[in-house]
């Protein structure tokens, strides 16, 4: 299984366009569900502080799911973000938003200026990568966050049995050249919350309801969708804190130095310790210099 998101999801909506119309093979690149899980998408970040006059960033944006499902909002100013430049020109094409931006951002740095963005959507992303990628991606989102801003994400859990399918087909797929489905703990996204100074508002469990639904809409299988609903993967809430203004480097800067840093810092200088690895997890919060 190669794990290889950029490359494995071009070949994805490649093979989507060879055998499909185009409107089709862009609602199924993204698992279908196209119209009502957008809709779901924007209850739940709607009940998550949404306003109409925000900034919005969509870390992974598809063809346009939830950016279809807000298109409606005139003073809402969105940002789609993808690796995969069909998606982004659907969804361009579907929105008719000469004001909001598509566009493609493929090496896990997010174009756009610190503390800029009100809230943050993540959905079927972190179910795509690395753990390492996630949290360099937290750690981007959290720079480009305005202090108290969220970030919504969803993912894959272990603890939940309706998960356990996603899993099993991993197994049967684990040699072939096919996306990664990636499972967190909710552990480790406290714990990494911890290191990048971001508050676990709520984590929703994937089998229990969390979006309450103002009027019902049906699915495309004929499903009725009233109440209080989910959309199946479990769901994270992360908050910036009013008073963080800082950033956080979840990789090294690219102009840090070993040697300048072992000389600013002579305490490290015999202690053994790996002087990248300290930056990271220790030197930066102590604010040591390292050039």
């Amino acid at each position: 299984m190669k794990k290889n998101f950029e490359g494995d999801y071009n070949r994805l909506v490649k093979n989507k366009l060879s055998g499909a119309d185009k409107k089709n093979a862009m609602e199924q690149s993204i698992g279908g569900n196209f119209h009502h899980f957008g809709i779901l998408q924007r209850e739940l970040i709607r009940q998550q502080g949404l306003k109409g006059d925000d900034v919005i960033l969509d870390v992974g944006c598809g063809s346009g799911r939830l950016a279809n499902a807000l298109k409606e909002m005139p003073n809402l100013t969105y940002i789609g973000i993808d690796v995969v430049q069909d998606l982004l020109d659907y969804a361009d094409e579907i929105c008719q938003r000469d004001d909001w931006s598509f566009i493609k951002a493929t090496d896990l740095k997010i174009p756009l200026d610190d503390n800029s963005v009100d809230i943050i959507t993540c959905f079927s992303v972190f179910t795509h990568l690395l753990h390492e990628e996630t949290y360099v991606y937290l750690a981007e989102m959290r720079r480009v966050l305005k202090p108290g801003g969220k970030i919504v994400f969803s993912f894959l859990d272990f603890l939940i049995p309706e998960h356990w399918g996603v899993f099993a087909s991993n197994l049967i797929l684990i040699n072939d050249q096919v996306p990664l489905n990636q499972f967190i703990d909710p552990q480790a996204i406290r714990i990494w919350s911890q290191h990048l100074r971001l508050e676990v508002e709520n984590i929703f469990s994937g089998n229990s309801p969390y979006i309450h639904m103002s009027e019902a809409i049906e699915g495309e299988n004929g499903e009725l969708y009233q109440g209080m609903v989910t959309l199946g993967q479990s769901v994270c809430v992360l908050r910036k804190l009013e008073s963080s203004h800082e950033t956080i480097h979840a990789i090294l800067p690219t102009n840090f130095n070993v040697q300048k840093y072992l000389e600013l810092n002579p305490d490290l200088e015999d202690s053994g310790v790996d002087p990248e690895v300290h930056y990271i997890t220790c030197g930066q919060f102590e604010n040591r210099q390292y050039n």
